[in-house]
């Protein structure tokens, strides 16, 4: 995906959206053919770095069809409301209907810009617009995540770091159950205190891996923002949520009510949703 960003700033792409922009304004069907330009890169932004989809399962629904699945009987289902909070089933329930959510972002731009053809600013609004959308995926999902793990999968530990038997014992939780841990999730602050640890040379390795995923005992380990720094959430190999996807992204152009400004609706519907949160473990420090 990092190459496939690189790829667009071309000469001939940024020419291109160059022309765009300086002819959106002579006609609402130019208005329209940026608005559609102008989601590639926020749709790539997103992926760049988001972390739902190796937490949850990714599933595009169909169009017209609810979120709704089949969980197990005596677990309770947690999902994400309309209102960003994380609400749980009845655990005798045997199906489940996980809301729709809209999340959007609405940037703007100076009619300048857009005349003279200014990419860079476009750009830049592009960025802003993808973090903004990707950040509150991520706080969504995760919230959902942390939020389920039942009290008997909770370990507490005192103190101020990270200790490798505690961690050792959470990822033993799992393995008991005839599973592998798959992803390890925790603050980039927190992933300190595994530097400090006496390892073994592959381990120390595969801790200085580049990039936003490295790896414990063959487990990714995920440093994001959105974690709770005084949480680490340990992940089984099997599937323990539902991250869908009822309307893929789209962007509406906004111009009524902004004077010399122009400004764009950039939405999607999603529905987030934990149905095993009985795999998984989470650690809090509670020093």
């Amino acid at each position: 995906m990092e190459q496939a960003n690189t790829n667009m700033m071309t000469d001939e792409y940024m020419q291109s959206m160059a022309e765009l922009m300086s002819q959106s304004l002579e006609t609402p069907e130019g208005l329209h053919a940026l608005a559609e330009a102008i989601l590639p890169p926020i749709e790539m932004e997103i992926e760049r770095k988001e972390i739902t989809s190796l937490l949850l399962t990714k599933h595009n629904l169909p169009k017209g069809q609810p979120a709704k699945y089949v969980k197990r009987k005596g677990v309770k289902a947690y999902w994400i409301s309309q209102d960003g909070e994380a609400i749980h089933s009845e655990p005798t329930k045997e199906e489940v209907e996980f809301p729709i959510v809209r999340v959007h972002s609405a940037p703007v731009i100076d009619v300048s810009s857009l005349r003279n053809g200014n990419v860079w600013d476009l750009t830049d609004l592009q960025t802003s617009a993808g973090k903004e959308i990707r950040k509150t995926i991520d706080t969504y999902s995760y919230k959902a995540l942390s939020e389920s793990i039942p009290a008997e999968n909770i370990i507490d530990q005192t103190g101020t770091t990270l200790s490798a038997t505690t961690l050792n014992q959470a990822m033993s939780i799992i393995e008991d159950k005839e599973m592998s841990v798959k992803n390890l999730v925790m603050r980039g602050a927190r992933f300190n205190d595994l530097r400090g640890w006496d390892l073994d040379p592959q381990t120390k390795n595969e801790l200085r891996t580049k990039g936003v995923i490295k790896l414990y005992g063959g487990a990714n380990i995920i440093t994001t923002a959105t974690a709770d720094m005084s949480e680490i959430l340990i992940l089984p190999d099997e599937e323990v949520g539902k991250y869908a996807i009822r309307q893929k992204l789209v962007s509406e152009t906004v111009r009524q009510t902004l004077r010399f400004k122009v400004g764009w609706l950039i939405w999607m519907e999603i529905a987030i949703g934990v149905l095993r949160p009985d795999l998984a473990v989470k650690i809090r420090i509670v020093g």
